[in-house]
């Protein structure tokens, strides 16, 4: 799989496997999004050709896209290890492997009786740990026990912080070749949540030739999984007892090594080495050298995953930030709370705020003017949605839609709704007099605000889903807004009954709006009650 690599402007590392099309840009919306001033909304995209190379096309950005240093003029070809720079980010291309794709299309597992064809098992117990040095009397013991530790320490040098699997795998394979004299190195990791061993690496001795078929027994691999420990089979081809191996004979396999990768008890995969050409080219010492190093490896394999994992949890918390409060963002991503997928009826507060005479505003400025004014708004006014722990749905031009009680709901999600608007315009005022300082023109909303039942789910298609809420409730809180003016907030009958001990409100006549047969009731809040009325003794009809 073709890929760029890049680190966010956190500092970290993701990796990016290409579609046919990737777009990169500033917007939420693109598949590789740059958080940085200098990238346009729609940057640059990369695209795989008819004929199967990849290239970048300049959307016309702003400030150029970059391959190596060299700004592109309309597309350019993407060579495997190009830096393409994007602002202040540089992404690493990195080509389809397609050679080792195939490799590992030429590793098969055989099934047959090979039990008694083992010649040594080395089990994963406490005599294979490092004793302490007072207890070491045997010169042989001291010699491998340094080996295993130089291997180890060779091993951890060479690799680093590896957080690219495939290169990672590549890597070990590389560095058992430097000390076992073998042909063929393949190295199969199990599926998470099953036992089934697929091959990611495979190596030959010369790296620029065809590696071959690689046959490997099923009945060795089979006790390297269930007893965990490493097999050797030894001169196979001399062996009588290898007769009836066909993945032996097939192979013309003369030395075999199995060694499992495990983490305390848990097998993540296997290394298998073997030899054609060499008679007994693997003894025992080299097994139990082989089996510390794949242990090093388990431990480097395993901390890949955790930095996947880790960069996985990145890219929720920051989807989650766009739409949550970050007290509910927490909640979620620790699991005490759980976002559910798909359509599911909820019953929910629906806000609307929307700048009044916003159009003629832009006519009258700049379209930067513009940009810069309603990115410092809307930072306000999401805020304050936060606070009051709403849910941001998205902005739709200068409008703002925003939920109480979808995807989290909470007992007083309306009352945490109306509170929100009754500051929402306090913020406003505040804001519009600090831009009187500056002789600029204010900034006017109406919020309209409407409760009841709506599916609430991820909404798009395969490449683009979004949490939103659909249904007449929502339909009818964007009209509430659209009769809200400047400085008001309208709500639903049902807002109002919920909170109408809360709030001092007028009942405007019944009004008629656009797609309901039915005039709508309506009611303007005016603020809060210093002193909530008790439940028992409001009456809706005196407020």
């Amino acid at each position: 799989m073709a890929k760029v690599i890049y680190r966010d402007t956190r500092g970290v590392q993701r990796t990016h496997v290409l579609e046919r099309t990737t777009t990169i840009g500033r917007h939420p919306e693109q598949d590789i999004q740059i958080l940085d001033r200098v990238v346009s909304k729609a940057h640059a995209v990369i695209e795989l050709s008819i004929e199967g190379d990849f290239i970048i096309r300049d959307g016309g950005s702003r400030n150029g896209t970059f391959i190596n240093g060299e700004k592109v003029d309309g597309s350019a070809l993407l060579n495997d290890g190009d830096t393409i720079s994007v602002g202040s980010t540089e992404l690493t291309f990195r080509a389809a492997p397609t050679a080792k794709n195939e490799n590992r299309s030429r590793v098969t597992i055989h099934a047959g009786d090979l039990e008694s064809h083992i010649q040594n098992r080395i089990a994963q117990n406490l005599g294979a740990q490092f004793l302490p040095e007072a207890q070491i009397t045997d010169i042989d013991v001291l010699r491998r026990d340094y080996e295993k530790l130089r291997i180890a320490h060779e091993l951890g040098q060479s690799i680093g912080v590896e957080t690219d699997l495939d290169a990672l795998l590549e890597k070990i394979l590389e560095k058992a070749f430097e000390i076992f004299p073998a042909d063929h190195g393949v190295i199969l990791m199990r599926m998470e949540g099953s036992d089934q061993l697929v091959p990611m690496a495979v190596r030959g001795r010369d790296d620029d030739m065809a590696v071959g078929d690689v046959r490997i027994s099923r009945t060795i691999l089979n006790e390297v999984i269930e007893e965990k420990a490493a097999v050797l089979s030894s001169d196979a081809m001399k062996d009588d007892r290898f007769s009836g191996a066909h993945s032996i004979i097939l192979g013309n396999i003369r030395s075999t090594m199995s060694v499992p990768l495990l983490l305390e008890e848990k097998l993540l995969g296997v290394i298998h080495l073997d030899s054609t050409v060499e008679r007994g080219a693997f003894m025992k010492k080299d097994l139990q050298i082989l089996t510390g190093f794949a242990r090093q490896a388990a431990v480097l394999i395993n901390h890949h995953r955790l930095i996947k994992k880790m960069e996985e949890e990145i890219v929720v918390r920051e989807k989650l930030h766009r739409l949550l409060s970050p007290q509910l963002v927490e909640e979620v991503v620790s699991g005490r709370l759980e976002l559910k997928k798909g359509g599911e009826l909820r019953r929910a507060t629906i806000m609307f705020a929307d700048i009044r005479n916003f159009t003629s505003y832009s006519e009258q400025h700049s379209p930067q003017h513009v940009v810069d004014l309603l990115n410092e708004y809307f930072e306000l006014m999401v805020d304050i949605i936060f606070k009051h722990e709403g849910t941001l749905d998205k902005f739709i031009g200068d409008e703002i839609m925003a939920i109480w009680g979808a995807p989290i709901s909470r007992p007083d999600d309306t009352e945490r709704a109306v509170r929100c608007a009754i500051e929402m315009q306090e913020a406003i005022g505040e804001f519009n007099a600090s831009r009187q300082d500056l002789q600029e023109n204010t900034l006017h909303i109406g919020i309209g605000l409407n409760t009841g039942e709506m599916v609430a789910g991820y909404m798009g298609s395969t490449k683009s889903m979004n949490y939103t809420v659909m249904g007449d409730v929502v339909n009818t809180a964007a009209r509430i807004c659209s009769t809200a003016g400047p400085d008001d907030i309208v709500v639903g009958a049902e807002t109002f009954t919920e909170v109408c001990n809360l709030i001092i409100a007028d009942q405007l006549p019944p009004t008629r709006v656009k797609g309901k047969a039915e005039p709508v009731d309506m009611y303007k809040i005016h603020g809060l009650r210093q002193r909530p009325i008790h439940p028992t003794l409001r009456n809706p009809s005196e407020v």
